[in-house]
């Protein structure tokens, strides 16, 4: 008897006269190129863009459109120009326009010269051999590549919105990090109240009283979910509708979103455990003998992240500042919380796409209420409650 086999998927579908759809996503023709039959890709997904190409293709039609001439420099640059607007054509909050821009420097050097029409994932490849020799010491240079095509493919898609290309060249870039290898937040994060606290305590009771306002900052972090942007924000006098206004009745604190979320959800519950850590903070800092200024945190944007980083020994595991959010996240989650009210606490507009695929998922039974309920605060004593580093109080003069 012989061997039957499965049929193998089908790779290619019809989806018009002469086109076919690859599983990609990608459209292609099907020329015949000495004598054999092949497939050619059309370099879109769009089946009008598709249909148009493969008539200009067959007329033998050699347009003389901007596109011929057009540089990779040139749309860098308009992107640049028009401040570098996302697909609603807004303009992108600060931070995330910060980082488009050192992209947008750094891939003029290698594509400013570069026409529209020569950029294919092959060039993306010679691309990438030249900037991972330029990243640090130790990094592969994958994650660098993957955000600085990722700015490139942004302009490409600001250019055609623009009409200075007619079709995009990168409709499926290269990427370099394989999504297996990626490593999420929420591995990064303390497992609990206690290792919170813990983790506080190093930076609290440590030699480097500089340290110190990092324990809070990581605190406040980890019971609200804002993200170092937003902590940074707060002031203690700020007025109604300001980062850092609490509620006549105490229970809300009022915060500015970043990365153009303001709208959605301006406030943080102030929770038995943020309530706290806000009192005892205070206490804290009035017991400084220097000036504190009006900041809540008066710290570099990257002072917690270098800080966890320098002491991941210490601490016994890498602990991010990010993993504060997820922290946020796991303790609501484990009280049963919905990942979409969890997602309007944090000031996503997803709905709670976003928290299921950032923060994975959860166990069937925590959705029922039958999750652990992790507490804020941890069993035994506070952070700012008990020593742990043999150091006095006297070194917290100069913290600030």
């Amino acid at each position: 008897m012989s061997d039957i086999t499965k049929p193998k998927q089908k790779s290619w579908t019809k989806v018009a006269d002469g086109i076919y759809r690859h599983s990609n996503g990608t459209l292609y023709e099907r020329p015949w190129i000495q004598g054999k039959r092949t497939f050619r890709s059309l370099e879109t997904e769009n089946l009008k863009h598709a249909k148009e190409e493969l008539h200009r293709r067959r007329s033998g039609y050699k347009h003389e459109s901007k596109e011929t001439t057009m540089t990779v420099g040139e749309v860098l640059r308009r992107y640049k120009t028009d401040r570098y607007p996302d697909k609603s054509k807004d303009h992108r909050p600060p931070l995330m326009a910060a980082l488009e821009a050192t992209n947008v420097e750094m891939l003029l050097q290698w594509w400013e010269k570069i026409p529209v029409d020569d950029v294919t994932p092959a060039t993306c490849d010679k691309y990438f051999e030249w900037r991972k020799a330029k990243v640090k010491k130790g990094s592969t240079g994958k994650r660098t590549v993957d955000l600085d095509l990722n700015t490139l493919t942004n302009a490409l898609s600001w250019a055609q919105r623009c009409e200075l290309i007619k079709f995009h060249p990168l409709p499926k870039r290269p990427r370099y990090v394989k999504t297996s290898t990626i490593q999420h937040c929420r591995e990064f994060m303390p497992s609990d109240a206690d290792e919170l606290h813990h983790i506080a305590q190093i930076f609290l009771w440590g030699k480097k009283p500089k340290s110190q306002p990092l324990a809070w900052q990581m605190l406040v972090e980890a019971m609200t979910g804002i993200r170092t942007e937003e902590a940074l924000g707060l002031e203690w006098d700020a007025k109604p509708n300001e980062p850092g206004y609490i509620s006549p009745d105490g229970k809300s604190l009022c915060i500015r979103r970043s990365k153009g979320q303001q709208n959605v959800n301006p406030f943080c519950e102030i929770h038995e455990g943020l309530r706290e850590t806000i009192v005892a903070y205070k206490l804290w800092r009035s017991k400084l003998q220097t000036p504190c200024g009006p900041k809540w945190f008066n710290v570099s944007k990257d002072a917690l992240s270098h800080a966890l980083f320098k002491k991941r020994k210490e601490i016994g595991r890498k602990i991010t500042s990010h993993g504060m959010r997820a922290f946020f996240v796991l303790v609501r989650r484990s009280h049963g919380i919905s990942d979409s009210q969890i997602a309007y606490e944090l000031g996503h507009t997803t709905g709670g796409s976003t928290v299921e695929s950032v923060y994975g998922g959860v166990p069937p039974h925590w959705l029922t209420g039958g999750g652990p309920k992790l507490s804020w605060v941890p069993a035994g004593a506070r952070a700012w409650e008990q020593e742990t580093q043999g150091t006095t109080n006297k070194d917290s003069k100069s913290a600030t």
